[in-house]
């Protein structure tokens, strides 16, 4: 099995630019905001505003209360959906890895949180792990394919996902859905922070703090173009999707079996 992380959900550019920002609570909980669809879809019925999508932990009547007046009309790109568990992506090199994605991988999903006491936001942003697919099929779709092409059952199994929701808007591009096992995936109910232990657990190695690089029996880990993993580079290393860990590997079966623990822990 392997691990694949994908950055999801609004970033400091969204903040900065509309204000879009996904809150977390004192007690780990939060809210994902995912980010706006594209203005040409803005008047497409069979996609939901954020004042359409409901607010998970109960606190608000919908997801619109977190973001400014103007935005909450907005159509979102809800993409990744935990009602069903799906991911899409357009054929992008951003997300060229997914690929390889292959049933009993994991795909997990990590978003930009910014602190909310449940009044008000309170001061800084974090990078947080917010649930993962345990991936059951890996679905691609050809420029031009029409939702008709499609058989019953996947329409069905796809049909709240953004992109499938996008091609039956008109769109002719081509994209790819990755579904989640409904019974193992998971949205969790209490966010993971990404600290240095965390990171560490993903990239296989020990974090050395007087360098903030990471090790292995000594060694410092590097990415394949030879840059050290660094935790203050965490956000430029996890922006292309891509593979981490490697359960079939010695060395790295333990990471993952750490990462799989906290993951339990923060999903109820």
């Amino acid at each position: 099995m392997k691990l694949y992380v994908a950055n999801v959900g609004v970033n400091k550019t969204h903040a900065c630019a509309r204000g879009l920002r996904s809150p977390v609570f004192p007690d780990g909980a939060f809210e994902f905001v995912p980010i706006k669809e594209e203005s040409r879809f803005s008047q497409v019925n069979g996609i939901p505003s954020y004042g359409e999508m409901p607010s998970w932990t109960g606190r608000t009547g919908s997801l619109a209360e977190f973001l400014p007046k103007r935005i909450r009309p907005y159509r979102a790109h809800a993409d990744p959906e935990f009602e069903t568990f799906t991911y899409g992506d357009i054929r992008s090199s951003r997300a060229s890895n997914l690929k390889d994605v292959a049933p009993g991988d994991q795909l997990w999903f990590l978003a930009r949180l910014w602190n909310h006491d449940g009044a008000r936001w309170t001061g800084g942003s974090d990078f947080y792990f917010v649930g993962f697919l345990e991936v059951e099929g890996n679905c691609c779709f050809a420029a031009g394919t029409r939702a008709e092409d499609i058989g019953p059952d996947l329409r069905e199994r796809i049909r709240n996902n953004a992109h499938y929701r996008r091609l039956r808007a008109g769109d002719k591009a081509a994209f790819r859905i990755i579904c989640g096992d409904r019974g193992k995936s998971r949205r969790f109910d209490r966010a993971l922070r990404i600290t240095p232990e965390v990171s560490g657990h993903l990239f296989c190695g020990s974090y050395d703090e007087s360098s903030g690089s990471f090790k292995r029996e000594g060694v410092v880990l590097t990415s394949k173009n030879g840059s050290p993993r660094r935790f203050d580079a965490f956000g430029s290393i996890t922006r292309t999707i891509q593979s981490f860990l490697d359960s079939g590997l010695v060395e790295e079966r333990d990471c993952v079996e750490k990462l799989n623990r906290l993951a339990a822990k923060c999903a109820g």
